[in-house]
C-alpha cells in the first residue's frame, strides 16, 4: 500500500511574490533624505481548500487557514513565519507553525535569472489532521529563467525530512506567464494580473507490494505432497521508486493596490502513479481546488 506523506502547495513561491513586492517599494527621499528602506515587512492570511502533496491529496486533507509574517531584506534575505489552522467544522483547532529561513538571488541586473534556497522547521502537532503532520523538515531550492517577461521557466528541488519512514526527494517543472490586464498606480505596477501556469511534479515515493508465498512454493510439487492444504502466507514488502507524481495546471487571478494585494488561484490537478493504500488499488483520478488570500507589504 502507499502512504504519500504530504505537504502544502510551495508556499516558497508566495515567499518570493513578497521579495518582488519589497524591491518595488522604495522609500520617498524627494521630501527628506533619509536612508533607503532595506527591511520589509508582509502580513497576510491565506485560505487552501486542501492541502496538497507534490500533486497528491490524501483522505486526511481538510481546509486550512494560513496567517503569515515575512520579513525580508532588500539584500535577499528573509524569514517567514506560517501558522496552521485546520478548518474541520467541531474540530477545527490551531494545528502548529513553520519557520522558513532562505534566500533569493539574481544572476543578471535585469533579474531574469536567478532563484533561491530555504530551509523549512515544522512545529506540527503529532496527532493533527492535517497532511503536514508526518513531516519534520525541508530544505529547498529553485531556479528560474524568464528572458524578456516572455515565458517563466522554474524548477525546483526539495528533500523533505519525514519524521517516520524514509525522507522524500520531490523536484518539479513549471511554467509559467504573467500577463497584466489592466495598469494602474503611480508606476502602472497596480492592477489586475492573471499568471497561467502548468507544473509537472515528479519524486520519490513509497509503497507496500503484497506478495502471496504459495504462489511460490506451488512450484515444488515434492512441497505440495509434503504440506497439502498449506495456508497461505502474504508478505509485505516495501518497495521505493522515482516516479511521475502529477500534473498541475492553475490560474492566478491578482489585484494589487498599492502594498496590497488580493488573490485567487483555482487548480486542476491529475495525479500519476497513486495507489490508494486501504485496498492496493490505483487512485489516479483528478481534482479541483483553490486558494485565495490577502497580503501587505510595509
Amino acid at each position: 500500500m502507499y502512504r504519500p506523506r504530504l505537504i502544502a502547495i510551495p508556499l516558497i513561491l508566495l515567499f518570493l511574490s513578497f521579495k518582488a513586492s519589497g524591491q518595488q517599494l522604495k522609500a520617498d527621499t524627494s521630501v527628506n533624505k533619509q536612508a533607503p528602506k532595506t527591511l520589509f515587512m508582509n502580513a497576510g492570511l491565506q485560505y487552501l481548500s486542501q492541502l496538497t502533496y507534490a500533486g497528491r491529496r490524501d483522505a486526511s486533507s481538510v481546509p486550512v487557514l494560513l496567517p503569515t509574517f515575512t520579513l525580508i531584506s532588500t539584500k535577499g534575505f528573509f524569514v517567514a513565519g506560517i501558522g496552521y489552522f485546520d478548518l474541520n467544522g467541531s474540530k477545527s483547532a490551531a494545528e502548529g507553525l513553520s519557520i522558513t529561513p532562505g534566500y533569493v538571488f539574481s544572476f543578471d541586473k535585469k533579474k531574469e535569472f536567478g532563484g533561491s534556497i530555504s530551509a523549512t522547521k515544522y512545529f506540527i502537532t503529532d496527532n493533527s489532521p492535517i497532511i503536514l503532520s508526518s513531516f519534520n523538515a525541508t530544505i529547498d531550492g529553485q531556479l528560474h529563467y524568464n528572458p524578456d517577461n516572455i515565458v517563466k521557466l522554474t524548477v525546483d528541488g526539495s528533500y523533505r525530512f519525514s519524521k517516520t519512514g524514509p525522507n522524500d526527494v520531490i523536484n518539479d517543472a513549471e511554467l509559467s506567464k504573467e500577463i497584466q490586464v489592466t495598469k494602474t498606480g503611480k508606476n502602472n505596477k497596480d492592477g489586475l494580473k492573471i499568471t497561467p501556469t502548468v507544473t509537472l511534479y515528479s519524486g520519490t515515493q513509497s509503497f507496500y507490494k503484497t506478495s502471496d508465498s504459495t504462489l511460490a512454493n506451488n512450484s515444488s510439487v515434492l512441497k505440495n505432497i509434503l504440506s497439502p492444504g498449506q495456508t497461505t502466507t502474504v508478505q509485505n514488502q516495501q518497495v521505493r521508486q522515482y516516479a511521475i507524481l502529477a500534473l498541475s495546471g492553475s490560474l492566478q487571478l491578482s489585484y494589487v493596490i498599492k502594498t496590497w494585494q488580493i488573490s485567487f488561484t483555482p487548480y486542476l490537478i491529475q495525479p500519476y502513479h497513486q495507489v490508494n493504500y486501504a485496498n492496493n488499488t490505483p487512485q489516479n483520478g483528478s481534482y479541483f481546488l483553490f486558494t485565495t488570500g490577502v497580503s501587505v507589504t510595509f
